[in-house]
């Protein structure tokens, strides 16, 4: 890609786009506008991002980021509502990790995110982008597995307070969501949301056990968590029309429950 081609990319001058799938969002319908995630950064931070998209579009799997739609929808809630204690898990190569950052830096909240990735080497590449991006101050990567038993408290050390928001994009396999639902739902403070990404039946394909991936994941937690409230989004973009929620993959958001405060008057 070229710094020419980025510029398209952050205008969404879509006849102009690479038909690359990772710019998917840009080629589907009439949208010639800017989207805020892109808006709000600064031209340092656009810069930035521009040199990311060049730098991971040759390796293998390209960059992996988070959709347009989902990334949007996190905005809204962690600008939008303060969000001060946000665990991601998987990072992957730091696509939403480096603009959930530049959120927080305009938020004035440091240690505000905490993301999580088995994989040492990517987590060191994100590493690098972070310093670049001089946001080492408010966002601290771990390397581990997001279910291990330890990786709560971890990230509650780091944060400095229990999580108010939960993204779970990481392997995508039946059996290990599960075990992140368990963990993490129990980790995140009353009235915090959780993400997931891939919830849909369509990337229920994504899980190499053939087990339901997410999707199925979800199936088996929900009702034995009737305390959650949950709204699960998944659109066809190519649809004709218009679509609620433009990621065929999806994204389940649901929200614990307030704390109950004892003796107090209904």
């Amino acid at each position: 890609m070229t710094q020419n081609t980025h510029e398209q990319i952050r205008h969404s001058r879509s006849s102009d786009i690479s038909d690359h799938r990772r710019y998917w969002w840009h080629q589907v319908g009439d949208r010639h506008y800017t989207p805020t995630i892109y808006s709000d950064l600064s031209d340092h931070e656009w810069s930035l991002i521009q040199d990311w998209f060049a730098a991971t579009e040759p390796l293998q799997g390209g960059g992996g980021e988070m959709s347009i739609p989902m990334i949007s929808v996190l905005q809204g809630f962690i600008v939008g509502s303060g969000i001060r204690s946000i665990v991601q898990l998987g990072h992957y190569r730091g696509y939403s990790t480096l603009l959930i950052g530049f959120m927080l830096r305009r938020m004035g909240v440091e240690r505000g995110l905490v993301s999580i990735d088995l994989d040492k080497g990517v987590t060191d590449y994100v590493e690098g982008w972070l310093r670049r991006a001089e946001l080492e101050s408010f966002v601290t990567l771990l390397v581990s597995d997001s279910a291990a038993p330890a990786m709560p408290a971890a990230a509650e050390a780091a944060l400095g307070r229990a999580p108010r928001c939960v993204i779970i994009d990481s392997s995508h396999q039946y059996a290990h969501t599960l075990r992140e639902l368990d963990l993490w739902w129990e980790a995140l403070a009353p009235g915090g949301m959780m993400f997931l990404h891939d919830c849909s039946e369509y990337a229920r394909r994504f899980d190499t056990t053939k087990q339901g991936g997410v999707r199925g994941a979800l199936e088996e937690w929900l009702p034995r968590h009737p305390e959650a409230g949950v709204i699960m989004l998944a659109g066809d973009p190519h649809a004709d029309g218009p679509v609620a929620y433009a990621d065929g993959c999806g994204l389940c958001m649901m929200q614990k429950p307030m704390a109950t405060v004892s003796g107090t008057a209904g």
